[in-house]
């Protein structure tokens, strides 16, 4: 059976494999540092969020196994990052998710304008899915801010999010 798609789409789809795997281990890594740190409750969120990047990479990889489009999953960078505050956590947080949100948009635009309607529907799905995780981000991004840089009031807040 032939590729359904074009090269473009595949190649953009492939690379957005990559960056929800990035973001999967950003998330698990933002997991460790936070456990590290005794907040187990906030921990866990990250946790749920990489495994949540995971499905999202999967699901992307289903899409393009549908259209008998060949797989490339580029090399995922080292995670490796110093938190001075619960903001600079907050920050990575939702500029990823702002990157994703337009990588999302961007291949949706590169599907109407191939006129690829499964690629254009698939892509419309999962920024409905990125717009709550955009929501989540933004929601940390300012309970962080709240926190400042006090990690007593990140305890406290950590306590609170069970």
């Amino acid at each position: 059976m032939a590729q359904l798609i074009s090269n473009e789409l595949n190649s953009a789809l492939c690379e957005q494999i990559g960056h929800e795997k990035f973001n999967s281990s950003l998330y698990l890594f933002i997991a460790g540092f936070l456990k590290n740190k005794g907040f187990n409750n906030l921990g866990s969120h990250f946790e749920e969020q990489h495994e949540e990047e995971f499905k999202h990479s999967k699901m992307i990889f289903d899409l393009l196994t549908d259209l008998n489009s060949p797989i490339r999953i580029p090399e995922i960078n080292e995670v490796d990052l110093s938190f001075g505050t619960i903001i600079d956590i907050a920050t990575a947080y939702l500029d990823r998710e702002i990157a994703t949100t337009k990588s999302l948009d961007e291949i949706k635009k590169l599907a109407i304008e191939e006129e690829c309607p499964v690629v254009e529907e698939y892509m419309r799905k999962m920024l409905v899915l990125q717009q709550n995780e955009y929501a989540e981000a933004t929601d940390f991004q300012d309970k962080a801010n709240l926190a400042g840089g006090d990690w007593f009031k990140v305890l406290v807040w950590d306590i609170g999010a069970k």
